[in-house]
């Protein structure tokens, strides 16, 4: 990091809501389709056409408010934000100005290194989308597709707390964990559900005032945000170096070259010429609506990352893991409500439920196995009726292709469970040792590595599925008693 410059970032990320319908009328919210057929005369702006709002995206923006530690605003009204852009049929957006219903909170984010970072939370506001304005389906015109426009947004404006690329990646994984555990918006920043404006600027720090700040405009992916800000902190810094000046611009992020270029100057507040939207009235929130709405903000990742660590003393990796999906965590709190091994609940669920999710390209609402079978795994491990090694490798397979039978009926129906005759395992043992006398010897002389070889001969001349650990410990106690 250049001990001279400190970069100052700020985020404002904009979140899709998952309603049924558009904010200000009942077109549907679809992605996809035919372009110009989720429109309406609302949506299109047409004259005389009047808006009605749609009451579930206020309470998704609240939920958002409440999910990240904001104070909630009982008084508010929308504003007309004037710019005029041909994806904008209507020549203004509906947003919030003065009065964002959300206001003055802040999230935790967890960095590389383990610690914990705060930041704050400017605003949340409501605001409709615009459209979609499409360079290369033509050769020589931009296109417009209308089916975005009017979908209901919420925009998460964060202070300028970030100073590092990683701190901002940590961030929108943070916001859009957040966005998703509230199933209030599925956070698909490839389909610009979620969408990130990165705000940057770079100051001297033996000076300490803030420098002059580029926006960098519709970022979709968080590697490209990295990428963006690494390319800005360095151009800013060169800019300076050379006894330059930075503008206050809107930049948009090449993806082919990895550089940030030029869009237009930045606007002002002023040039939106914002004032009260005169056709809504203005949103009161009262104390009731705000508990019932903390009744529908389930445990969040920050809360459940706490619970696993430290109530079940799971590693802070797999904390990490089970807490980045909502359906994950669930399915893992379903299992470890039948059986108290944590960390063999996940165990499986990071490593052996996840790569057979990964391999067939499945999410964990389409695993075919209940909760209760894996935990019914675990238990017939803990109690040593079957092994660790014939659970993974047999039995989850066998499972996976008959998911409505019981792990113990199959591994029973299979000869998977281990063996209790001990004394067929010491004749096994016997006969072993009687064949390997010369390798018994040079055990015996220190090469200890032996026993391996020993146990495997065991498991494979036993006619029955055997525990190692008791093939083990009675190899060990009939070698040392030829000594």
């Amino acid at each position: 990091m250049n001990q001279v410059y400190k970069p100052v970032i700020g985020l404002e990320i904009h979140a899709q809501l998952a309603t049924e319908s558009k904010i200000f009328c009942f077109d549907p919210v679809e992605f996809g389709g035919a372009p110009n057929t989720r429109t309406s005369p609302i949506s299109l702006g047409h004259p005389g056409t009047l808006p009605n709002l749609n009451r579930r995206c206020i309470e998704m923006a609240i939920m958002m408010g409440l999910a990240t530690n904001c104070k909630i605003r009982e008084f508010s009204y929308f504003a007309r934000k004037n710019y005029f852009y041909p994806d904008l049929p209507k020549g203004y957006q509906i947003s919030q100005h003065e009065t964002p219903i959300c206001y003055d909170g802040y999230v935790n984010i967890r960095l590389k290194d383990g610690s914990i970072k705060k930041i704050g939370i400017e605003r949340i506001h409501i605001e409709e989308d615009s459209g979609k304005s499409l360079h290369d389906q033509d050769l020589y015109n931009s296109l417009i597709d209308l089916n975005r426009a009017g979908t209901g947004l919420i925009e998460i404006v964060s202070k300028p707390h970030m100073s590092s690329a990683e701190e901002a990646a940590a961030y929108i994984n943070e916001i859009r964990k957040i966005v998703r555990y509230l199933r209030i918006c599925d956070g698909n920043m490839e389909e610009g559900s979620l969408r990130c404006d990165v705000n940057i600027s770079v100051m001297r720090i033996e000076e300490g005032r803030l420098g002059t700040r580029a926006e960098i405009k519709n970022m979709n992916s968080i590697s490209n945000v990295m990428k963006a800000i690494q390319y800005e902190i360095e151009r800013q810094i060169g800019i300076l170096e050379s006894g330059g000046k930075v503008i206050q611009e809107t930049r948009g992020f090449d993806v082919l070259t990895g550089k940030t270029v030029t869009l237009r100057e930045k606007e002002s507040s002023d040039d939106y010429r914002y004032f009260p939207e005169p056709d809504l009235l203005p949103l009161v929130v009262t104390a009731e609506m705000l508990e019932e709405l903390r009744k529908e903000i389930p445990k969040l990742p920050e809360e459940l990352y706490e619970i696993y660590t430290k109530k079940y003393h799971l590693s802070a990796f797999d904390a990490h893991l089970l807490t980045e999906q909502r359906e994950l965590s669930e399915y893992f709190e379903q299992v470890v409500s039948v059986t108290d091994n944590y960390k063999a609940a996940a165990n499986w669920i990071n490593t052996i439920i996840k790569g057979y999710l990964n391999e067939m390209a499945l999410d964990i609402t389409q695993f075919p196995l209940k909760p209760e079978t894996i935990a019914e795994i675990i238990l017939l491990i803990e109690r040593g009726e079957i092994s660790h090694t014939a659970a993974k490798e047999k039995l989850f397979p066998l499972l996976l292709s008959e998911p409505h039978r019981q792990p113990l009926e199959l591994a029973q129906e299979h000869h998977l469970l281990l063996s209790k005759d001990t004394a067929a395992l010491e004749r096994v043992i016997d006969q072993v040792l009687a064949q390997n006398q010369d390798k018994v010897k040079q055990y015996l002389q220190g090469k200890t590595g032996l026993l391996g070889y020993f146990v495997g001969q065991v498991m494979k001349a036993s006619p029955t599925q055997v525990d190692p650990k008791l093939v083990n410990q009675l190899l060990t106690e009939k070698i040392h008693a030829q000594n």
